[in-house]
């Protein structure tokens, strides 16, 4: 199934043991375009496991998600490669982790620890991958368990069309994909006004084990205040100036999430000297 949608979805790895990693468009492992015959009768049962992010310590979000996020997570920007003008791409992420292959906020049980869910998680297991005529294609992860024929919400109707259930999904991808386009535009902002610097976390657990996050930028403050007025009357009406100080004050959440990393470490200490 199509949309007419321009894609420009930004997805990043996390910064990490100095450098960005753990891309989260591998959460797709079988991407599956959406037959309106070939899926006639497929169901989806709700989330309510998230062990499929067990593997990233970072995940994409979008500007739009920055005034929720950051009361839950530390936002940080990664590198995301050189756009087509030849100048740096920036992503942002909300840090899940400070090791490779660590994501805090989930639970034993496959629960999550916190309020929010970043949208990149919420509208798995679809997507939208380019398709001919500059339009969108539906496609969704067929090795992900809650696809059945008994249970859940139906897709297709009997005749192939979107069912209110999909209709509603294939909405959220939609302004999922346009709010990734403004974030882009946001990230480009930065990289004009040079507005980024170099970030890295140094901590020690309790139990002397050293921890080093690098790879990442934040916003230099002291070069936000050297802007124009111009340029920040620019910022202010786009709604830019409102998301930096949101990604500002969500770094103060770093300590939270090195206080959840000693808690982890402690957790399976003690797990593994009882087994022993």
């Amino acid at each position: 199934m199509t949309n007419n949608t321009a894609s420009a979805e930004q997805s990043n790895g996390a910064a990490n043991d100095g450098a960005a990693s753990n891309n989260p468009a591998a959460l797709y492992r079988q991407p599956t375009l959406l037959d309106s015959k070939q899926h006639i009768g497929l169901k989806i049962k709700p989330h309510v496991d998230w062990s499929f992010t067990r593997d990233l310590n970072a995940v994409f979000v979008t500007g739009i998600e920055f005034p929720e996020a950051s009361r839950e997570y530390a936002i940080a920007f990664v590198p995301g490669g050189t756009g087509p003008n030849g100048k740096a791409i920036v992503v942002p992420v909300a840090l899940l982790g400070l090791r490779e292959r660590q994501n805090l906020y989930l639970k034993a049980d496959g629960g999550w620890e916190a309020r929010y869910m970043p949208a990149f998680f919420r509208r798995y297991p679809f997507a939208f991958t380019p398709a001919a005529d500059n339009r969108l294609a539906l496609v969704y992860d067929a090795t992900w368990p809650g696809f059945n024929h008994e249970v859940g919400n139906d897709l297709l109707t009997a005749s192939g069309e979107a069912t209110p259930h999909l209709k509603g999904i294939t909405q959220f991808l939609e302004n999922f994909e346009q709010e990734a386009t403004r974030t882009r535009m946001l990230c480009e902002k930065l990289v004009e006004y040079d507005l980024l610097r170099g970030a890295e976390i140094n901590g020690q657990l309790a139990n002397g084990e050293k921890v080093t996050a690098t790879g990442f930028f934040m916003v230099d403050e002291d070069r936000l205040r050297k802007l124009t007025d111009a340029q920040v009357l620019e910022l202010h009406r786009s709604g830019v100036l409102a998301l930096l100080h949101a990604h500002l004050l969500s770094m103060g959440l770093v300590s939270r999430l090195a206080e959840r990393m000693a808690d982890r470490v402690a957790a399976e200490a003690a797990a593994s000297a009882s087994a022993s």
